[in-house]
């Protein structure tokens, strides 16, 4: 490899520096010179002549000249004659010390001795140096060398070789490896081997046979051919061997393929969706080739593993029907489907698999026991059962479908004997001019809850109409997790009770008039304005305000009305009503929304507008909903969706409801349904007017930007019940339900009885946290955190509440064990580290990505010497 002009100049440079003004330089030159008459050096230009022949030289030598000139020679020197050497600089030929200008370009004084053996290093080394770091080299090492050498090679510039970029670098350029002269592919091979090691070989090995397109399919491949724990079945060692001589005619151990494997799925996460389905096609198809389709499940990308591990979920479910204690199964199922790293944004794989197995534990967990049909037990269980069923919505491959649809027929027939026992008892109450227990009917919700509120901080009361409590427990663990800070007020129970019928003209407009009332929008917005209560919270000139759709929005955002009222501070009380949920169960198109901030943008606005002026937000629903889910047509018996007036014969799926509340707002008793599954209208997405727990149960929360007390109110809590927690260490139920009873703690041990129903019972102490809080070590940590320490009564319910959950719980749970607002929880928990992590050792850490709180019990047994 010849010299280029640049490299020539440097030598030229420094041999002018000692040269008179005439002097001819000669160098001994074996190849053409193609670069001009004139070679630049420096500031210089300096005449060129190459001369294949002595004759040639002695030409340019009698040539005349005032300024040095440069020779370069094509002959041997002992070919020139004495005359002419004696009229060069030097009086010979001048040799280029290729090795000292490698020294030179790589700013290192020491070159290692190994590179000497290889006569063609050099040159590559010269080729490549000015695009190498110029900061200057100790030693140029062997290693050094060859990587610049590869990487040049492999068109990877100055960028680390690893099994990923070897990968990347043979499917981009096929050719390039392949065109290298035999000499600089062995050593180079031999390099890579030493780095990489032997999946080298089989890499390529695919390049030399013509496959190198197909390393990241073949990567795929390698996953499920390699990837079983356990010895490999026949079908895949067979597999292997045909996979061989696609790779050169390599033996690829487990350990080889497996590397390969991995490099290409993650090499596959930096494709776009087009070229991530190009590599799905081929591997499926060389997969096909080897005979090993069969065992497409195994891969934790293709598209196809996913359908196969869904239809692993269908079994395992079908068997869970069949013989409800093997759990078990359906959670490594669920578990293989969460774990497919190549799941479609919008598909449905994660989310069905995440509730299949939630509702597979909360039926396991209710084998020999009753189901309460008690508000309580459906603010725990049943508003999230209904989240898993609202999620389930929609379903595929069809085995799936049709294994998911059985599950549901076991859950709704259980549910339906709940709600049969509500509506019965809600029928009861109604007729006594009484309510459920645990239940604030929907017309004292702005005494209650909005007036006492507006008194401590400036209030925006939030209608979300149509929402249920699953739509509820969604959004409100999303503002827990964004900051917010729920309340709840002493004595007041934890759910609103709509009205009978459970529509929007009767509990709406009686939850924003306070009082019972029938009507439309004009009407609650004179009622709400004239609310004596909230009059007396707000200035006389300005009175609360209630807006609905129409003055809430303009175009896509926040109208500047709306803005303007909830950033004014003067501006005491503000109500908006939104019918997001409401015109979605209005549709008739079947699409499922996960319903969260995000997907009801104008709710993110106005939190973003409380937030900013530090308002309070009571967030409710004038109703709930219930989902279409194969509903029976009655029609003919009424124009509404669930309910009619009592004429005509009671179905078994229908109850009759009077009583003061219903006749003062329809003027006599009604009919409507208290099954889920009876509808008296056209098809809907979804419905309302009767009387399940999901119509007749309203949400209603209390939430504020801060932390700061309000008086009369104690932190809340939405926390999943334990059967809806995916981080649980254990994977199966027990057999029986455990009735747990949750004593009552502390000055707010009233308001806290009330707020129970929200969140799992308290567990005793495992006998590992009696030790630990005697123990002389936790007293030393202690003292070294000094007056922040947590104190028993703090520490006690943390620990309780992580060894509840198998040594891990959700910043939630963590909260509720020690009454805290979650805003607050960032510093316990960097207390709680404190004390427990001796010597910065990860007794208690916490995962970033799902806020999860795990304690190695094993490791704080060690450090605390238990």
């Amino acid at each position: 490899m010849a010299f280029s002009a640049g490299q020539l100049a440097q030598h030229v440079s420094k041999a002018l520096a000692h040269a008179e003004g005439q002097d001819v330089l000669a160098y001994a030159w074996p190849d053409a010179w193609t670069h001009g008459e004139l070679l630049q050096v420096g500031e210089r230009a300096v005449p060129v002549r190459f001369c294949r022949s002595p004759l040639q030289v002695r030409e340019a030598l009698v040539e005349p000249s005032d300024q040095p000139r440069l020779l370069l020679v094509g002959c041997e020197e002992a070919d020139l004659g004495q005359d002419v050497l004696a009229r060069l600089f030097r009086h010979r030929l001048l040799h280029v010390d290729r090795w000292q200008m490698v020294k030179e370009a790589f700013g290192t004084p020491q070159i290692d001795p190994r590179l000497y053996a290889v006569p063609w290093m050099p040159d590559v080394l010269l080729d490549l140096a000015p695009r190498r770091p110029t900061q200057p080299l100790a030693v140029l090492t062997y290693d050094y060398a060859l990587d610049a050498c590869v990487g040049r090679a492999l068109g990877l510039g100055d960028q680390s070789v690893d099994l990923e970029s070897l990968l990347s670098a043979v499917e981009s350029d096929p050719g390039a490896w392949n065109m290298l002269a035999e000499e600089q592919r062995a050593l180079y091979q031999r390099h890579l081997e030493d780095k990489l090691g032997p999946v080298v070989d089989a890499v390529l090995g695919a390049a030399r046979v013509g496959n190198a397109h197909a390393v990241l399919p073949i990567g795929l491949v390698c996953e499920i051919l390699f990837g079983a724990a356990a010895p490999a079945p026949t079908e895949l060692r067979d597999a292997r061997v045909r996979l061989e001589p696609r790779v050169g005619g390599q033996r690829m151990a487990e350990s080889d393929g497996r590397r390969w494997a991995e490099a290409a799925v993650r090499l596959l996460k930096r494709r776009d969706d087009a070229q991530r389905h190009a590599v799905f096609r081929t591997a499926i198809e060389l997969l096909k080739d080897l005979g090993a389709e069969a065992f497409v499940g195994e891969s934790s990308v293709l598209p196809e593993a996913l359908d196969r591990r869904l239809e692993a979920l269908a079994s395992a479910l079908n068997t869970f029907l069949k013989k409800p204690v093997s759990i078990a199964g359906v959670e490594e199922a669920a578990a293989r489907v969460l774990a497919h790293a190549g799941v479609d944004p919008g598909h449905p794989a994660p989310e069905t698999a995440r509730m299949v197995v939630r509702l597979c534990r909360r039926e396991a967990g209710l084998i020999g026991g009753e189901v309460s049909s008690g508000v309580g037990d459906y603010l725990r269980h049943g508003a999230w059962e209904d989240w898993a069923r609202r999620s389930l919505h929609t379903v595929r491959p069809d085995a799936l479908a049709r294994a998911v649809g059985k599950l549901m027929e076991r859950v709704s027939a259980r549910r339906q004997a709940s709600d049969r026992r509500f509506a019965e008892q809600l029928a009861q109450r109604l007729q006594l001019g009484e309510y459920p227990r645990e239940t604030l009917p929907v017309e004292s919700a702005l005494r209650e809850l909005a007036v006492p509120l507006a008194v401590e901080r400036p209030l925006v009361v939030v209608v979300l109409d149509g929402m249920s409590w699953d739509v509820y427990v969604a959004i409100a663990l999303e503002l827990g997790r964004s900051g917010w800070t729920a309340w709840k007020r002493d004595g007041v129970p934890p759910s609103l009770l709509a009205t009978v019928p459970s529509v929007t003209e009767c509990s709406r407009a009686s939850l924003l008039a306070g009082r019972l009332l029938r009507g439309a929008s004009g009407q609650e917005k004179s009622a709400f304005a004239a609310h004596e209560g909230l009059r007396r919270s707000s200035k006389s000139n300005r009175p609360p305000v209630l807006l609905h759709k129409a003055e809430i929005q303009e175009g896509n955002q926040l109208s500047t009305q709306a803005a303007a009222l909830l950033s004014d501070p003067e501006q005491r009380v503000v109500g908006v009503v939104l019918n997001a949920i409401d015109d979605a169960l209005a549709k008739s198109e079947q699409v499922r929304i996960d319903w969260s901030v995000e997907a009801i943008p104008l709710l993110g606005a106005i939190l973003a507008q409380a937030r900013s002026a530090g308002r309070a937000v009571l967030l409710t629903s004038d109703h709930g909903h219930v989902i279409e889910r194969g509903t029976v047509y009655r029609g003919n018996l009424s124009e509404n969706e669930r309910w009619r007036p009592a004429a005509g014969e009671v179905a078994a799926d229908e109850i009759r409801m009077e009583g003061p509340r219903v006749i003062g707002l329809i003027g006599g008793p009604v009919i409507v349904p208290w099954s889920e599954n009876l509808r008296y209208t056209v098809k809907k997405t979804g419905y309302h007017g009767g009387v399940t727990q999901q119509e007749m149960l309203v949400p209603v929360g209390v939430w504020t930007p801060d932390a700061s007390p309000l008086a009369g109110f104690v932190p809340e809590f939405v926390v999943p019940p334990e059967w809806w927690a995916m981080e649980r260490a254990d994977v199966a139920m027990p057999a029986q339900a455990r009735e747990v009873p949750s004593g009552q703690r502390g000055k707010n041990a009233k308001a806290r009885g009330a707020m129970d129903d929200l969140f799992a019972p308290k567990p005793e102490a495992s006998a590992w946290i009696s030790e630990l809080l005697a123990s002389e070590a936790l007293k030393r940590q202690r003292g070294r955190v000094g007056r922040l320490a947590l104190d028993d009564e703090r520490l006690t319910p943390l620990l309780q509440c992580l060894d509840a959950q198998g040594g891990r719980a959700s910043v939630e749970q963590l909260a509720a064990s020690i009454q805290q607002p979650q805003l607050r929880m960032r510093g316990v928990l960097s207390v709680l580290q404190r004390i427990l992590n001796v010597d910065g050792y990860p007794v208690v850490t916490v995962e970033s990505g799902t806020q999860t709180v795990l304690v190695d019990l094993r490791l704080l047994r060690t450090q605390f010497d238990l």
